[in-house]
């Protein structure tokens, strides 16, 4: 066997790619993962050991297994540490091509962590009005005295992090924003796609109160499965996307009619 790469990473960092790992090979061996990551198979069992607790993986006798997918979507933690660099990339695309097309005085993110790095970028464009039903966006923006922020409320549910149901829908059938910045766990055939189903009701409602619609996704998502449509991806203004998109898929949705903006890394 080859020497294991060097790798300088924290315990947060490293937990987040091992379960991102194991979730993209579906079973990994313990020996398999310290020589992927550079680590003792003492400093794995331990980071198993967190992550089997966390409901990220599933430790079994000879090293993790892959969760299913609705209970990996629904943890708001893994989903944060995710991809990081590529949701960076895609929310500062997204936000500056909104910029350039329409005055941004309101508006609005869905619960998910790609649009939350949305919040930064909309710094140098206060003062204006912000439309959210998600709490970690609501807790940054509450410090700001220059946001008027709109907090959607209704059920808290903490797998998400978020306020869904028949409250928040109705809530959000009562405004309207210049733009919302959204994203969805899957994709599939040219369509949207959430595990749950009181979560894809509510960002129908989000589409529905925007006049600019911003979808910021990265790659993997296209690999991604679930049971509830939200929507087709023609019904967004633009559809960012990270560079490791696969050209194949690029091909796919501009044959499609969609609007697509790869984002530079």
């Amino acid at each position: 066997m080859s020497s294991p790469p060097v790798r300088a990473i924290g315990n947060t960092s490293r937990r987040a790619e091992i379960a991102q790992f194991v979730r993209a090979k579906g079973a990994v061996r313990i020996d398999d993962l310290a020589h992927q990551f550079g680590v003792s198979t003492m400093t794995i069992h331990r980071d198993l050991d967190h992550l089997h607790q966390a409901g990220m993986v599933r430790k079994v006798r000879s090293g993790a297994e892959a969760p299913p997918s609705e209970a990996f979507e629904r943890n708001i933690e893994l989903r944060r540490m995710l991809n990081l660099a590529e949701k960076q990339a895609v929310a500062r695309a997204g936000v500056a091509w909104a910029a350039d097309r329409i005055d941004m005085t309101a508006v609005a993110l869905d619960d998910s962590t790609t649009a939350l790095h949305v919040v930064p970028l909309l710094t140098s464009r206060l003062p204006l009005t912000v439309i959210t039903n998600f709490l970690p966006a609501i807790n940054d923006l509450s410090a700001e005295p220059r946001v008027r922020l709109t907090a959607i409320g209704g059920d808290f549910v903490p797998e998400f992090s978020s306020f869904l149901g028949p409250q928040a829908t109705g809530a959000l059938n009562d405004v309207h924003c210049d733009v919302l910045f959204m994203s969805v766990p899957a994709l599939s055939r040219g369509k949207c796609f959430h595990p749950s189903s009181a979560a894809a009701q509510l960002k129908r409602a989000f589409m529905d109160s925007a006049e600019l619609r911003v979808l910021l996704i990265d790659h993997s998502k296209f690999a991604r499965r679930a049971i509830h449509r939200i929507c087709d991806l023609a019904d967004f203004d633009v559809v960012v996307v990270d560079a490791g998109i696969d050209p194949d898929e690029r091909r796919r949705l501009d044959d499609a009619g969609v609007n697509v903006l790869v984002a530079e890394s």
